[in-house]
């Protein structure tokens, strides 16, 4: 090879049907343990009921206050709880909003100075607690990789609050998990993932590692979706979770690209859910690819014509709207310079300017 790159995935993952039950094993070292969680999954998904009876001689302390684009706030006041419970280590439930929030709760449950204080420094003064994340959607990967993206909602932006030190220590991969989805939360997160192995595997942060894990993904999600008679079939459901932890890895290395960085545009001022905005945006995407002459780029469609993949099918049974649907002209250049602006620029495999992406947003 002709240029140098380094990788890693320190997280110890326990994968496949079941494996919640090592949850009691991981968690045996401590005594109080932090559980965060959205305001109502626990109990839906009768997870709160498992938590207690499994870790029933522990003091567990629920911090069920995550809502979907976790703010600002809410990582302080998880934090603040943490630390007045004396938790030990933190158990993260649900998709990629709770898991992101948990990475800085566990951070701001070790430490006193503010947000934008810690998101200077290059690393954390003191070390945030542990963290056992347990997904229940395949979308984030966020039990992969040490982002955490977090809302400033004065600011109608979102930060990517990450260190070094932000790993979880675990994860616990059940597809058993995700049975409770339905159909378009389900497909939200799979997209999601797609889209992070599509812009890892084009990313000018892309490496051999992380293509490799990047191909693997896309594989696994276009033939499982094309293939597919039941999403909710066990195997489908497998496939989808391993696909979404990979993604998770591909973009702790490669980073994201535009695609994410308009997505955030229609999630801060649009409430669509993270998963169908980036789904929305994969046609212009990759419009953009192949008119920039990205190379690596001619893999997708080829993956598409070889598992018979057709897009607008599953954006249609997603229901995700055009973008010229949910976005007036002035709306699209304030998209545009919002999107070329963010740090997910540096990682894009092509130059563009705001006249340019409004073009391509149609």
């Amino acid at each position: 090879m002709s240029f140098m790159f380094s990788f890693q995935s320190p997280v110890e993952a326990f994968f496949g049907f079941g494996s919640i039950e090592k949850i009691k094993e991981i968690m045996r070292p401590y005594k109080s343990i932090g559980v965060v969680s959205g305001r109502t999954s626990l109990e839906t998904m009768g997870m709160k009921a498992f938590l207690e009876s499994e870790l029933a001689d522990k003091s567990l302390h629920f911090f069920q206050e995550v809502e979907e684009n976790p703010s600002i706030n809410t990582i302080i006041r998880g934090g603040t709880f943490m630390r007045k419970a004396r938790c030990e280590a933190i158990i993260a439930v649900g998709g990629g909003s709770p898991l992101d929030a948990a990475k800085s709760i566990a951070v701001f449950a070790t430490n006193n100075d503010s947000f934008y204080e810690l998101l200077a420094k290059k690393d954390m003064p003191n070390k945030p607690l542990p963290v056992l994340a347990v997904p229940t959607t395949c979308g984030t990967g966020s039990e992969m990789n040490a982002y955490s993206i977090i809302t400033d909602v004065e600011k109608t932006d979102k930060i990517n609050f990450s260190k070094p030190c932000m790993f979880p220590k675990w994860a616990v991969l059940d597809p058993g998990l995700l049975k409770t989805l339905n159909e378009k939360t389900l497909l939200a997160t799979v997209f999601d993932a797609f889209t992070h192995s599509m812009e890892g595997l084009v990313s000018l942060r892309a490496n051999p590692f992380s293509d490799m894990c990047a191909m693997t993904s896309l594989e696994l999600i276009l033939a499982t979706l094309s293939a597919a008679e039941d999403l909710k079939d066990d195997r489908v459901l497998a496939n989808f979770m391993y696909a979404s932890s990979l993604a998770g890895v591909v973009i702790l290395h490669t980073g994201t690209t535009l695609l994410h960085s308009l997505g955030y545009y229609l999630t801060n001022n649009k409430k669509i859910h993270h998963g169908t905005a980036n789904a929305m945006l994969i046609p212009c995407f990759m419009e953009m690819l192949q008119e920039n002459d990205v190379v690596k780029s001619g893999v997708i469609p080829s993956l598409f014509e070889k598992h018979g993949f057709d897009l607008s099918f599953w954006l249609e049974r997603l229901g995700a709207d055009s973008l010229s649907s949910v976005l007036t002209m002035d709306e699209k250049r304030i998209m545009a310079e919002y999107a070329i602006a963010k740090p997910n620029m540096k990682s894009t495999p092509f130059e563009a300017d705001a006249d340019y992406v409004v073009k391509k947003l149609i």
